[in-house]
């Protein structure tokens, strides 16, 4: 044998050596792989890492890991309470927050058509009393249309997918849900602030007492029997103290939403977020009556938030022991500090 046909032969032994040993490191590969992806009962062949995952989901809370990352829950690989949270949501607080909302007008409709507007029986006298000071309505008029904004914003994020997406598609509901959640979360610390004056401007006068559960027995006099009242009803009362405490606990829950500087884990703002829009969901309901008494439901009501003014028959009829107060503070000359009401314009002719 030549030197050259002893160097092929050399090569190709060495060749052989190793694809018999590829081939009998491919033989023990498949008959491992194999043994551990045997078909199942079902004839599928399981997946290596679903039991891994399985595990996961089946953990009541999540599985922690290692991370460089600094931060809340950066060590959450999988948060299964996020996914209650988020089946709570689509299946409970987004229907039934629905249903409250529809029912509530409903009903208010319903009263219009069978009861119709509650007019000043006596008809008008022609004499305006000053209900309201300028101070009073511009703070009721800043919060009116910032709870407003934040009410018809709020609405399209928690309802908007099922309400307006079908409708408008996603690329144009995007930009609204986008503008809403921007305008939402910019405006609400500012409403917290004015709503701080509110209370201050309106809590004279609208402490219950114990005359006022007459008020509710006689149902506010919208069935034929006549239920004094003294500068506010008892339901002015519950809607300012509902309006009031609701409201915080709105802002509350949302300022904790808004500002991560809390640091509140996924679950404490899981909660927030319920608690935000369980008592919203309330609040707004709760103004829908009270926006439909004081524009279209009772005569003589808007323009008390308006001019400020009522006309005397209005007050005699819904708020007799005020207007008594009223008349009485006018003949003794002592003025009425709470509602901006002095001797010398308390009562002016039309």
């Amino acid at each position: 044998m030549d030197k050259n046909n002893k160097h092929h032969h050399i090569v190709g032994r060495f060749i052989q050596f190793w694809f018999a040993l590829l081939l009998l490191s491919l033989t023990a590969t498949s008959s491992t792989f194999a043994n551990e992806h045997k078909p199942s009962a079902s004839g599928a062949i399981a997946n290596p890492g679903s039991e891994l995952w399985r595990n996961v989901r089946q953990r009541d809370s999540f599985l922690l890991g290692s991370t460089q990352v600094r931060g809340m829950d950066t060590s959450s690989l999988i948060n299964t309470e996020g996914q209650a949270w988020r089946q709570l949501r689509v299946e409970k607080i987004i229907p039934y927050s629905g249903y409250v909302l529809g029912f509530t007008l409903l009903v208010l409709l319903i009263f219009r058509i069978l009861r119709g507007q509650i007019k000043i029986d006596a008809g008008r006298s022609g004499k305006k009393i000053l209900r309201f000071s300028l101070n009073q309505r511009t703070i009721h008029w800043v919060v009116a249309v910032l709870f407003l904004v934040l009410g018809l914003t709020g609405v399209i994020l928690l309802l908007g997918r099922t309400l307006l997406l079908p409708y408008i598609g996603s690329s144009v509901f995007g930009a609204i849900a986008g503008f809403s959640k921007t305008i939402h979360d910019y405006i609400g610390p500012v409403f917290s602030v004015v709503l701080l004056f509110m209370l201050f401007a309106f809590i004279k006068g609208n402490w219950f007492k114990l005359k006022d559960i007459n008020w509710f027995l006689k149902g506010g006099g919208m069935f034929g029997t006549h239920a004094s009242a003294g500068r506010y009803n008892a339901g002015e009362k519950s809607w300012f103290w509902l309006a009031m405490i609701g409201g915080a606990v709105i802002v509350a829950s949302g300022l904790v939403l808004d500002f991560p500087v809390f640091e509140l884990n996924r679950q404490d703002l899981s909660l927030a977020q319920i608690i935000h829009v369980i008592s919203a969901i309330v609040v707004l309901a709760a103004s829908f009556a009270h926006i439909f008494m004081g524009t279209v439901a009772m005569e003589g009501a808007l323009e008390t938030m308006t001019t400020g003014y009522c006309d005397a028959n209005w007050a005699i009829e819904h708020h007799d022991e005020w207007y008594e107060e009223v008349a009485d503070s006018r003949e003794q000359g002592q003025p009425k500090v709470e509602s901006g009401i002095t001797p010398d314009n308390a009562v002016k002719s039309s």
